[in-house]
Parts: C-alpha cells; structure tokens; sequence
C-alpha cells in the first residue's frame, strides 16, 4: 500500500508543478491581453511575420541575383510590350500577316 502512496503523492506533485507553469503562463498571457488588447496582439503578429518574409526574401536575392535580374527585367519588358511592339511598327513598318 506504501508503493500506491508514494506514486499517488509522486502524481500529485507532477500535477501541481504541471498547473504552477500552466498559472504563469496564463497570467502573462492574461496581462499581455489587457495591455494591448487583441487587435494589438494580431498586429504585432502579422509585422513580426512580414518582417520575417522581408529576411526571407533579402537572402534569396542576396544568393541568386541572377535570377532575380532576369526575373525583374523578364516582367518589365511584359509590362511595355505594348509600347515596345507599337515603337518597332514605326520603325520597320507593319508586318503583312
């Protein structure tokens, strides 16, 4: 009976050290809520976000700037085909099609 005793006890200390870190974790989350309230919350998670995807994107230029010229000067010149296409009609005239 002693054994059931000491895991009964072993148990309830593991519960209660389990429901300590669980009260400081709420209590902190607790007082965040009431200082910035919610929409303060979800803002500052969706900067910290685009602040990551900024990084994210800074380190993929940063190892490809290569691609990432060709790929800029790519839609660029979709962008102007239009104008691009109407500038070498004046120049060599009309395709007969």
């Amino acid at each position: 009976m002693s054994a059931l005793v000491r895991q009964l006890e072993a148990d309830r200390s593991v519960r209660n050290a389990a429901k300590a870190a669980f009260d400081v974790r709420y209590g902190a989350l607790k007082a965040d809520f009431e200082l910035r309230g919610l929409t303060g919350r979800i803002l500052d998670e969706a900067v910290e976000g685009a602040a990551d995807m900024l990084d994210e994107a800074v380190a993929v230029v940063e190892e490809h700037p290569v691609a990432i010229g060709g790929t800029f000067a790519a839609l660029v010149l979709w962008f102007l085909r239009n104008p691009i296409l109407a500038a070498v009609e004046r120049l060599f005239g009309k395709a007969d099609t």
